[in-house]
């Protein structure tokens, strides 16, 4: 059968998902993602760990990841590493109820595991609050791609480089970005405006793309405008949005986007 051994490993992902054979799909998938042949290579000194997460936190994680073509066990790697460095450790965020439960399972090298481990009862000491495992691995995943976490509002927005160059480009031309967000808030908020509903982007858009971190300074008034859009929209169009989402697609819509 003609074709490379990767697109012959793609496809057979894309059936075993079709069939609901989801953790033989997502096995392959990580091999398929960039770094995923490391990954197998230390997947016999890999632990298993299962993460309580909101489904819909969850769907949009997976969606992040799968748009980048980056696996969420290397994310979770990177975490830990940071984590053991000493370089990073998650922020505290408010409570975020869950609307229906979920599992993520991810897999991390045992050994960097259990050193982090070990750390964890030092820094929930040092930091006056829990430091789990488990917001360790989301927090940092949601921070590499973009998903607000729903426990606050941040407007630090994870975009594709060549997005984030497309819309600096604009900037150092002397559009005020800040601007155009707040005149469509308001517009949005007066009902005079329309946001374009954000498609699916194709599996692999990005794939290889790195990503790159851009700020939008909004007053509170606008931060406040764009949390109720963002449950707005969530409601209407029947998935997850956060306010990071519709800032996006305002400069998006006004700015255009680079070709993927």
């Amino acid at each position: 059968m003609a074709g490379s051994p990767r697109t012959h490993l793609t496809a057979a992902a894309a059936h075993l998902k079709g069939e609901g054979h989801h953790v033989w799909a997502d096995a392959l998938e990580t091999v398929l993602a960039p770094g995923g042949w490391e990954k197998l290579r230390q997947d016999s000194e890999a632990k298993s760990l299962s993460i309580s997460i909101d489904a819909e936190l969850k769907k949009e994680l997976l969606a992040a990841a799968e748009e980048f073509g980056v696996s969420l066990n290397l994310l979770a790697d990177q975490a830990y590493r940071k984590v053991l460095a000493g370089e990073w450790v998650p922020e505290k965020a408010g409570q975020r109820k869950m609307t229906r439960k979920a599992v993520l399972n991810v897999s991390v090298d045992a050994s960097l595991r259990d050193a982090v481990r070990a750390l964890l009862p030092g820094l929930t000491q040092e930091h006056g609050r829990r430091i789990s495992e488990g917001a360790i691995v989301v927090r940092w995943a949601c921070a590499e791609l973009g998903v607000d976490t729903g426990a606050g509002l941040s407007v630090a927005l994870v975009l594709p480089a060549p997005l984030r160059d497309h819309f600096q480009a604009a900037r150092d031309k002397g559009v005020v970005l800040e601007e155009v967000v707040e005149r469509r808030v308001g517009e949005l908020m007066a009902h005079e405006w329309e946001l374009p509903r954000q498609s699916k982007a194709p599996r692999g858009t990005w794939d290889g793309v790195s990503r790159a971190k851009f700020s939008v300074r909004v007053s509170d008034l606008v931060r406040r405008d764009l949390q109720a859009l963002a449950a707005e929209f969530t409601e209407s169009w029947g998935k997850r949005v956060s306010p990071e989402t519709v800032i996006r697609l305002i400069l998006s819509d006004q700015l255009g986007e680079p070709a993927a």
